[in-house]
């Protein structure tokens, strides 16, 4: 393949298909991530390179090059063994190419929307977390515990509702509670994709929020080898995180490794103090080994991340920078590990994952060498799916099923919950027809969860299943700059051991929670509808919806106390959940390098008698100006940036909340580049909260301790990565 013209400017060729590898230009690699072989190669000086490695005979080839119109069009190589293209110049190209990782599919010919981004562009502002990383999002916002512990809410809903995926399994990690984070930690991630509202027919039971699917970074190009290291500084929790990269591609061979240690003091409100034992570090590794052949993708997959904790039990302050853990404080270890193997056939394809998850979470109290709560969750994961042919250019198929074997034990002085076992097991078919312009998609799924938990001295036992039904439907329209999408979805989330057992206090929560074992499962039906704008300088969207959950579940107070906490007991009520996200995107062309960008993100949620449900986020407006810098110097600025966002005052609150006020953060920043004889020496700077405003987020869970979240904070990294050719 010839891709005219060769210029200087950064040219990105990109090949997808169910067994194909990444072709990407010589010039600066930026590598998206491929599904399958996720990894890429250098055309040469002419702009020539092979596609190797695949038996698919008819494949879809994405061509875009900043400064020129973007081509997407599908060959059947066994005609066209060679062909040249042409790209029409034109000033600016909103839209980035975008892949749906699960399916395989680019997004504009996905019917659900998937909201993608780069992590990279997500942690501009320097965020101590992933969860509040993917914040940045429309749609999206965290339940916060300091600045350590965070836990996405999508569209109102979050904990168990949401279902996180990295290294292609499900993660598992005690989620239902609040006081500990995502449990995913941020090296080698190379984006996310968010789902917003039921998506269980692809995802599997409890995917009744939504889904959070982290893409792993891509291998090294083709017969390349990379090492990067980067570091960060922050002033606000004196704050550093450092992380190293080794990739290695050689041949049919790929390895990666990461590793990453970040340590924070007790973080600092705007009164110039520091919110007592709210002090953390992490420590993360991770490795991916790949292996194909022509008709064969594999990938084995491991990481491990360790978690310290200082877990805070009121408003206490201090001066203090010490980073030793003072009790109470907790520590979780979590490994992942995931097999993959894709098998591609000339018409079809087959996909399987096997995924073990191991989550041990200990709480110490009143002994730093006696643990009080230890909680060891094991889950063994499966999922596969068989995609068909396409049958008259029309209609494809996809049959899949997934499992689970999952078993938590104690090992403390507490028991919050009691030895459980939990299994899972689901089936679903989901078809696609494509007509021009027009795309359909529907499917059914069955899902069954048995619940077979051990009795304690103080909680019954208990052996319940529940069964699931879930469907989905939706149309999309593409026009030449506009698509339009409808969908009706539903989901299914059978109680947690937690809400149906717990008889305890959660130390980080400061209230005592009993479970309720008459749950039933909870149903979710939404109505989701999205309208697309995409031009050469302009970016429109706008994205409502309506989600109806029957028995949903929700703590609600007792006014009691047991040792002097609290008592909340769960309960089941209907909810009905509306809002949706409206954004912006504007690149005027007199002005070459500068980026208006807004979106605005609301949701309210109530019970059919009219009574807010509780920990719903504040309507939000996110907006940032950017300029770009495209001269490049021996030392350049690369970029700069200012960001404003507002959140509105809460006033529609739960039975046991107050309302929140609202507030503004202002966040600048800069990048610069410094020219090197490979790649460039990257650095960031910038300030978080500039005007030092002192705040409280509806969602913090400090709020009820009447503690503000975190003051001024100024922040620096920098990165290098070296680059180096491997002769075959």
């Amino acid at each position: 393949i010839v891709v005219h013209p060769m210029e200087e400017i950064r040219m990105v060729m990109t090949v997808f298909f169910t067994s194909s590898i990444l072709k990407l230009p010589f010039i600066s690699v930026d590598v998206p991530v491929f599904p399958t072989l996720k990894t890429g190669t250098s055309t040469d000086i002419n702009g020539i390179f092979t596609i190797d490695e695949v038996k698919k005979t008819i494949i879809t080839i994405q061509i875009s090059f900043i400064g020129y119109t973007a081509i997407e069009t599908t060959i059947d190589i066994s005609k066209y063994p060679k062909k040249t293209f042409y790209l029409t110049e034109s000033h600016y190209q909103l839209d980035e190419v975008v892949i749906a990782a699960p399916t395989g599919k680019l997004q504009k010919s996905t019917i659900v929307s998937v909201q993608h981004q780069k992590l990279e562009k997500l942690q501009v502002s320097n965020p101590l977390t992933l969860a509040e990383s993917i914040s940045n999002l429309a749609g999206v916002a965290q339940n916060t515990t300091g600045v350590g512990i965070g836990k996405p809410v999508i569209r109102g809903l979050s904990g168990s509702r949401i279902v996180t995926y990295a290294q292609g399994i499900r993660i598992e990690n005690q989620q239902w509670g609040d006081e500990h984070g995502l449990g995913v930690g941020e090296i080698g991630i190379g984006s996310v994709e968010v789902i917003k509202g039921p998506a269980s027919l692809l995802y599997g039971a409890d995917a009744l929020g939504g889904v959070l699917f982290f893409v792993d970074e891509a291998y090294a190009n083709h017969n390349t080898s990379e090492i990067g290291v980067q570091t960060k500084w922050m002033s606000n929790t004196l704050g550093s995180s450092t992380d190293i990269t080794y990739k290695l591609h050689q041949g049919k061979l790929k390895w990666n490794l990461f590793g990453g240690y970040d340590s924070h003091a007790d973080y600092k409100i705007p009164n110039g103090k520091r919110v007592k034992n709210t002090r953390f570090n992490q420590k993360n590794i991770k490795t991916s080994f790949g292996f194909n052949t022509d008709n064969w993708v594999s990938n084995l997959r491991y990481s491990y991340l360790q978690n310290y904790f200082g877990i805070t039990e009121g408003a206490n302050y201090s001066t203090s920078t010490k980073r030793n853990f003072e009790l109470p404080f907790q520590i979780i270890n979590n490994h992942n590990v995931s097999f993959e193997n894709n098998f591609s056939f000339p018409d079809s394809s087959l996909k399987t994952i096997v995924g073990y998850t191991s989550n041990y979470r200990r709480e110490f109290e009143d002994d730093k060498t006696v643990q009080a709560l230890g909680m060891y969750l094991n889950t063994f994961t499966y999922n596969v799916k068989w995609g068909s042919p396409l049958y008259k250019d029309v209609f494809d198929f996809l049959i899949g099923s997934q499992g689970m074997y999952q078993t938590n034990k104690n090992n403390g002085d507490e028991i919050l919950i009691p030895n459980t076992t939990t299994k899972d097991i689901g089936a679903y078919v989901l078809g696609n027809a494509s007509f021009n312009q027009v795309h359909f998609q529907t499917g059914i799924r069955l899902d069954q969860r048995t619940i077979n938990a051990q009795q304690t001295q103080h909680i019954a036992g208990l052996q319940k299943t529940y069964h699931g039904f879930t469907f989905s439907g939706g149309v999309a329209y593409q026009q030449e700059s506009s698509k339009w999408r409808a969908n009706i979805s539903s989901g299914f989330r059978a109680p947690t051991t937690s809400e149906l057992l717990s008889d305890g206090v959660h130390e980080g929560t400061n209230r005592y929670e009993k479970g309720n074992a008459l749950l039933s499962t909870e149903k979710a039906t939404q109505i989701d509808v999205a309208y697309n704008y995409n031009s050469e300088h302009f970016q429109f969207s706008i994205n409502p919806f309506y989600n109806h959950i029957k028995n949903y579940v929700f703590l609600s107070p007792t006014n009691t106390q047991i040792n002097n906490n609290p008592v909340f007991k769960y309960s089941q009520t209907n909810a009905s959940l509306y809002g949706g996200e409206m954004g912006m995107h504007f690149h005027p062309h007199s002005i070459h390098g500068l980026h208006i960008e807004s979106d605005v993100s609301t949701v309210f949620a109530k019970d059919d008698a009219g009574n807010s449900l509780p920990l719903i986020p504040q309507t939000k407006i996110n907006s940032m100006v950017s300029f770009e810098f495209f001269k490049k110097h021996s030392f350049s600025v690369s970029k700069i940036y200012l960001q404003h966002i507002y959140k509105f005052k809460q006033t529609n609150v739960g039975a046991f909340e107050t309302p929140t006020n609202s507030y503004q953060l202002v966040n600048l920043g800069a990048s610069f580049r410094i020219k090197t004889n490979n790649q460039p020496i990257k650095m960031n700077i910038g300030v978080k909260n500039v005007f030092n405003t002192n705040y409280i987020d509806h969602l913090s869970r400090f709020k009820k301790l009447g503690v503000s979240n975190t003051g001024i904070n100024a922040f620096f990294s920098i990165s290098y990565s070296l680059i180096r050719k491997i002769s075959k």
